[in-house]
């Protein structure tokens, strides 16, 4: 029988996990763009080299552009993190951690971790309790 103290399925594990699972995917995602990116760039920066203004540059790209690249990696990298950390301290809150363990953890203050779960709570309360 499994140490009580030891419960890897409570509260918010699995959605933890389906955090990680979707990080995980966003970046290979990201590498793919990312070694696109770095094409672009070279070639970009060839052009310039070569004399040609930026908004011919960059009007003359296929989609998805430089500038467009960097954009999405950005954004993908940011919603899985933040989806990540909403996860993590809404599991570590649900295993009795402290909110200032909690901020330590994450290298933040303790009103941070506090205006996470709080808007945490604000979303499950809009949505009717699902997340």
């Amino acid at each position: 029988m499994p140490d009580q103290s030891d419960d890897r399925s409570g509260p918010g594990s699995d959605e933890v996990l389906r955090a990680l699972e979707e990080l995980e995917a966003v970046l290979r995602e990201n590498a793919e763009s990312e070694r696109l990116l770095a094409q672009r760039i070279a070639e970009v920066r060839l052009a310039r080299q070569n004399g040609r203004e930026w908004k011919a540059i960059l009007g003359d790209e296929d989609d998805p552009g430089t500038v467009q690249l960097v954009s999405t990696i950005l954004r993908r990298q940011s919603e899985a993190s933040g989806y990540l950390r909403r996860s993590l301290v809404v599991a570590l809150r649900g295993e009795g951690q402290s909110i200032p363990s909690i901020a330590h953890l994450f290298g933040v203050t303790h009103q941070r971790v506090s205006n996470l779960l709080r808007r945490v709570a604000q979303g499950n309360a809009a949505a009717g309790g699902e997340d």
